[in-house]
């Protein structure tokens, strides 16, 4: 008789709305189904991947010889409180936990009863060998193997003895070239028939492995980078177009680091013509950005369908670099990419770590400006350092040499409905380090705040760039006043705003860490997203709350005047489908120029702005998700970025307004 096996993966949270397909789990039960023996002696039941209550997930599963757990920081308690009730249920069942979230050693066992074996590693040729091992250890299905085989085994802890030991490392580096496709093998098809209001999410992978060494990270269990066959990734391609998955996020580490990754992403847009689908292709970009990702972008972005190119920086301190072994982008070479991204059209973004070992507050903040400086005008993405188990940074040798806290944090919502069906989720973030106090990296997490929502979502960056280039008063300086400013106008709708999110920084054990309100929609926001939206739904008391502020800055007051006038009138708005902008000064051309860094002195000319937004949208919900969420890599927040159409008229002196 067949013995049951369960794979679970669940997703981030259980919804209506959005869920990724259990890629990791999908390839494990491909690969093992394509063995003969497997097959003879195992049942693989649905995979569980939506997060139902415990009690509603256990319905899913009946007689259960062997249960696998596909393990993140985002399922992790999910997952043991599952294995709790299955041990309960069905004592003799086997559990397996794998993934990203199970360290290279076997505490894990010490601490939690109801988790028999750890795999670590890769996961589809490793679960293929502990199942042939088990059932040749256990033919009855008893669930009571002899242990002594499965000491033969790598990659994998188990209990000796009582106690959790780790068998030696095995080859994590098998060749990817016989590995089938969870999507062609069908093993997703029911779930979009069990579903049809979900909008399901593809992940490919086109190769495995990672080059560099990142003290942070632990994206790939390889250095040796391998490569799945072209043809495979085409397939999953189709699959994912013609069963209309609008987004696909590609897992490489590096896309773009191969010739044929063009030819990739040429196959993408193919398919996108075909079918509109997927409508968004989302790359993690080869870390050292050179002319073919340069060509991959204009290619997706001409084609619409990418969210913009990664320049991911992480830090701009030499020393920060040096202690997490990254090296980045020569800040010239940096400049000129990115201006010529801008003249392309071609949005960008570049990436950020607070809390890395070495970095202060002075030389965070001095970074997030010198991108400034650089010209990276649309898009910054700060993430706090988390901590993940098997990274370098987690390393107990690490951890003192840099004198690393971190502190356990609740995870929240970000542009999902926060419902865990009663199992709170967790990760580790790192708040203080020997250089920079815990105080400092709430008030690094302000600055970062201020600067996004002000600058990249665009509220004030008209004045920042006037003031940088016409006044001389750096970004730093603009943005630290600036911060200043807020916090001492205690009775100020915007000083209220920005208290209460300091207030959530800094309560991590507490805190939700986002933004959440009804206006716009259920779904949590990224702090400096929800500050925009905050001020923007409130745009009156911003203004009267911000305008002493610019009136401090030394403006000559008919610019002055005229520059406020034209920051409020190009922000984008719901209702909006076309909007006239005159001005007696040709700001447009001023601000065009210095994104292109190509400066030139403002012209007092006057001239009307005709805009036409590529989309209307009526109401808030809806501008926060496809202004915010989708656009803002692409400065969708300001109608003057490249996407919209706009007709620029110079007036006559009987025309001027």
């Amino acid at each position: 008789m067949k013995k049951n096996v369960y794979l679970v993966q669940v997703n981030v949270t259980y919804s209506d709305f959005i869920a990724y397909l259990p890629y990791a789990a999908g390839c494990i039960q491909a690969y093992a189904e394509k063995d003969e023996d497997i097959r003879r002696a195992y049942r693989f039941g649905d995979i569980l991947y939506m997060r139902k209550t415990i009690d509603e997930a256990m319905e899913d599963i009946s007689d259960p010889y062997l249960v696998g757990f596909s393990c993140y920081v985002w399922n992790m308690e999910y997952n043991l409180a599952l294995a709790r009730r299955i041990k309960q249920t069905y004592p003799s069942c086997l559990t397996v936990f794998g993934g990203h979230n199970i360290p290279f050693n076997a505490e894990i066992l010490d601490r939690e009863p109801c988790v028999d074996y750890l795999m670590h590693g890769e996961g589809e040729v490793n679960f293929v060998r502990l199942l042939k091992t088990l059932d040749r250890a256990d033919p009855s299905g008893s669930g009571e193997p002899a242990q002594d085989p499965l000491l033969g085994l790598t990659d994998l802890s188990l209990r000796v003895g009582g106690r959790g030991t780790t068998l030696p490392a095995g080859k994590c580096a098998v060749s990817l070239d016989d590995m089938p496709s969870p999507y062609t093998a069908g093993l997703f098809d029911r779930m979009l028939e069990e579903y049809p209001t979900v909008q399901f999410q593809g992940t490919l992978e086109t190769n495995r492995g990672c080059p560099y060494d990142c003290a942070f990270c632990d994206w790939c269990f390889t250095e040796r980078i391998r490569k799945f066959p072209i043809e495979k990734i085409k397939s999953e391609i189709k699959w994912m177009s013609d069963h209309r998955i609008p987004y696909c996020y590609c897992a490489d580490a590096n896309f773009g680091i191969f010739p044929r990754d063009y030819e990739i992403a040429e196959y993408v847009v193919e398919r996108n013509k075909a079918t509109g689908y997927p409508k968004i292709f989302k790359p993690c970009y080869a870390k050292n950005s050179d002319e073919r990702v340069f060509s991959i972008g204009r290619l997706l972005n001409d084609n619409g369908v990418d969210k913009g190119v990664t320049l991911a920086y992480q830090s701009m301190s030499p020393e920060v670099l040096r202690n997490i072994g990254r090296q980045n982008l020569d800040i010239e070479y940096f400049t000129n990419l990115n201006a010529r991204y801008t003249e392309a059209g071609i949005p960008t973004y570049t990436e950020l770590i607070l809390g890395l070992p070495g970095e202060t507050y002075d030389s965070f903040c001095s970074g997030l400006c010198g991108l400034l400086e650089a010209g990276q005008h649309n898009s910054m993405t700060v993430y706090t350092c988390q901590v993940y188990c098997n990274s370098p940074l987690a390393q107990k040798d690490f951890r003192e040499k840099f004198g690393i806290r971190w502190e356990r944090q609740k995870l929240h919502g970000i542009h999902y409905p926060a419902n865990f069906n009663g199992v709170q989720e967790y990760y580790d973030v790192v708040v203080e380090t020997k250089d920079m106090s815990k105080a400092d990296w709430v008030r690094a997490n302000m600055f970062s705040v201020c600067l996004q929502s002000c600058h990249h979502l665009g509220l004030l960056r008209c004045f920042a760039l006037y003031a940088r280039y016409e006044l001389d008063i750096p970004y730093f300086d603009f943005y630290d006043r600036l911060l200043s400013y807020i916090f001492s106008r205690k009775d100020t709708y915007t000083c209220r705003l920005y208290e209460s999110i300091r207030q959530k920084t800094e309560d991590t054990e507490h805190s939700d860490w986002c933004y959440q309100n009804d206006i716009f929609s259920k779904v949590g926001w990224y702090f400096e997203e929800g500050v925009f939206l905050d001020l923007a739904y409130n745009i009156g008391e911003w203004r009267k709350d911000i305008r002493p502020f610019v009136d401090s800055l030394g403006i000559d007051a008919d610019v002055l005047s005229a520059l406020f006038d034209y920051q409020q009138a190009i922000l984008r708005f719901p209702g909006q489908r076309t909007v006239t902008v005159d001005s007696p000064y040709d700001f447009y051309h001023y601000f065009n120029n210095i994104y292109d860094d190509a400066y030139a002195p403002l012209e007092k000319t006057p001239n009307r702005l005709m805009i036409t937004v590529e989309k209307e949208i009526d109401d808030w919900a809806t501008y926060a998700r496809e202004i915010i969420w989708y656009g803002k890599r692409r400065s969708a927040t300001l109608l003057t970025n490249p996407r919209e159409s706009i007709v620029f008229t110079p007036l006559g002196a009987e025309d001027e307004p």
